[in-house]
Order: C-alpha cells, then structure tokens, then sequence
C-alpha cells in the first residue's frame, strides 16, 4: 500500500488569483463586462435607430408624390428631433462603454448612470406604449426587457468588480 503525498510548491500561493481575459478585463469584472457589452449593443442598435427615424424625417415631403399637404415641411419635424435625440443617447451609450474598456478615470460611474437613464427612458416607453389610444403589446414586451437589462446593467456598473 503506497501513500501519496501531497506537497506545496515553493513560491506558489494557496490562494487562487483572479486572472482576466479579453471578455472580462480584471479591472471591469466579470458582471460589468456582461452590462459593458450590453451597453455598447444597445448603443449600436439605437444608433442605427436614430439614423433610420432622421432619414424618415428628411424624405418625409417625398412620400406625398401628386398631392402633398399643404404642411408638408413640417411633418417630419418630430421624427428629426427623436432621431437627434436617440443619435445623442447611442453617442453617450457606445462612449460610455468603450471608456469604462479603456479604464478612463470615473467612467464606470458615468456609464451606469447613462444606463440607468436608458434603462428609466425604456421603462416610460413601455408605459406609453401599452397605455396609448392604440395598445403595442409587443413593443412594450421590449421596452420592458430593455428596462430590466439596462436596470440590472447600471446596478452591475455601480459596483466595483469582485
């Protein structure tokens, strides 16, 4: 019968170290590099968003092709200012993340606050969405989701990494 012995190797410490990986940098974590890339997504997704809404308000007048309005100019105002106003929010999400990735000075407190006002903004949606004239059940499924991953996504980001 042969025992076996179990030794210590010098200089290796008992205890394990955390190492990082290109997914999860050590100075973000594991839960704040899930809520980063959902934070740089959703940025990608209302960028391309803001751009659709603006180009649907420019071309508005060339929807009318015999007989326009007489108002026609002023039809595609409210889609220019939602666009320019998602084109800001998409700017601030996609900074936002990629400076907490670069590890910039204060910029993980920023992207959870931009989160949480994503995430605040979502849930407000949902709530127009489902109490208009005119119910959208689907599109307020989403707004509801998205308030949900932009809500948890801003508690992960206000605390420091484990």
């Amino acid at each position: 019968m042969t025992t076996k012995r179990t030794t210590l190797r010098t200089g290796a410490s008992p205890i394990p170290r955390h190492r990082g990986h290109s997914l999860a940098p050590e100075h973000v974590g594991e839960g704040g590099s899930v809520a980063i890339l959902a934070l740089a997504v959703g940025g990608a997704a209302t960028f391309i968003t803001s751009l659709s809404l603006l180009v649907g308000g420019f071309t508005m007048g060339a929807r009318y092709a015999s007989d326009p309005p007489p108002n026609v100019g002023q039809l595609g105002i409210g889609q220019i200012v939602g666009g320019v106003g998602l084109l800001v929010l998409a700017a601030a999400m996609i900074g936002s993340s990629a400076a907490v990735l670069a590890d910039v000075r204060g910029s993980r407190i920023a992207a959870a606050l931009i989160s949480g006002l994503v995430a605040v903004l979502a849930a407000g949606a949902a709530v127009v969405a489902m109490g208009g004239v005119v119910t959208e059940p689907v599109l307020a499924t989403i707004l509801a989701i998205a308030t949900l991953v932009y809500g948890v996504s801003a508690i992960l980001l206000s605390r420091r990494p484990s």
